[in-house]
């Protein structure tokens, strides 16, 4: 499933009750139609996106047990619903043989200001990242992705001081992931996060941290971070062109995570999930030589 498809379940559909519900369907769907050029994917995409918009989903289990369930809907790798009833998008914990006896006890629990049951707004969602959480309380988790309950995995790896925690809570293995596996796997090899000298630091809390905000401020600072938004990010994930990311598409992704005030755990999460191989495509997990689900991919010198 492409990130337009994941966002489009959050842009439509926000529980309206009249008439309006039909045009934010007509709009969503003809946009899939548009956007999707593999019409077996499409045919899948619209299923789902009408499944969204005419079932609501009921509250979800705590982050603890919801990490032991094992016979858990696809989707709900991808689309929850939080303690408070809110929509909540890439929030899962990592799976049980991710974490060996690694135990996690920080949750946040105040994340989803910028969320509601149906998802966040459009002006949420229109609204420069910057805008959405308060600077000095990054260090705890308080971050966009916490403000908008999107990767709210991500605010919990910092809470807990770990981004391996995130890196683990997303699984490409999983259908709904599938097909963001060659988009992510390239963003991470030109975005650099693949090199040897960024590997070693994803067991490191507070160095990849330092790195991330480092790169923040240099290297990603030329492409607007203080402009970028939501719904920026969704035009940036054209998963049906077979090229992108561009490079200038893949440093503005990894710009959004700096307006979003977190890009130490996108970095992470490419460490842990791809390697760089010979050829047009990264490898994915086990496609890498020593890659381990409890400690990610093996430094190689």
């Amino acid at each position: 499933m492409s990130w337009k498809v994941l966002l489009l379940l959050l842009a439509v559909g926000r529980g309206c009750q009249d008439d309006s519900c039909d045009a934010q369907e007509d709009f969503a769907l003809d946009l899939l139609a548009d956007q999707e050029e593999d019409a077996d994917l499409r045919d899948v995409e619209v299923t789902l996106l009408q499944t969204q918009l005419t079932q609501q989903r009921g509250p979800v289990a705590e982050p603890q047990a919801a990490a032991e369930e094992s016979q858990a809907d696809d989707t709900e790798h991808v689309i929850t619903k939080d303690h408070n009833g809110k929509v909540c998008m890439l929030c899962n914990t990592p799976s049980p043989e991710r974490l060996g006896n690694r135990k996690y006890d920080r949750f946040l629990t105040d994340c989803g200001s910028e969320s509601s049951a149906t998802g966040p707004s459009p002006q949420s969602m229109a609204k420069p990242a910057v805008e959405l959480w308060k600077r000095g309380e990054e260090d705890k988790g308080a971050n966009g992705f916490c403000a908008l309950n999107f990767a709210k995995s991500c605010a919990d790896a910092v809470a807990n001081q770990d981004y391996s925690y995130f890196a683990k809570s997303i699984d490409f293995h999983n259908p709904t992931m599938r097909a963001n596996v060659r988009w992510d796997g390239r963003y991470c090899r030109l975005n650099g996060f693949l090199e040897e000298s960024v590997v070693k630091l994803q067991h490191n809390f507070t160095a990849l941290q330092h790195h991330a905000r480092e790169l923040c401020a240099t290297k990603y600072a030329k492409h607007g971070v203080e402009r970028l938004s939501f719904l920026d990010m969704l035009e940036l994930s054209r998963q049906e062109k077979a090229d992108a990311p561009s490079l200038q598409e893949a440093e503005t992704m990894a710009a959004w995570n700096c307006a979003m005030g977190e890009l130490g755990c996108d970095i992470a999460m490419c460490a842990y999930s791809f390697c760089d191989k010979a050829g047009s495509q990264p490898g994915l997990y086990g496609e890498c030589e020593g890659w381990d689900p409890l400690v990610g991919m093996p430094l190689r010198h």
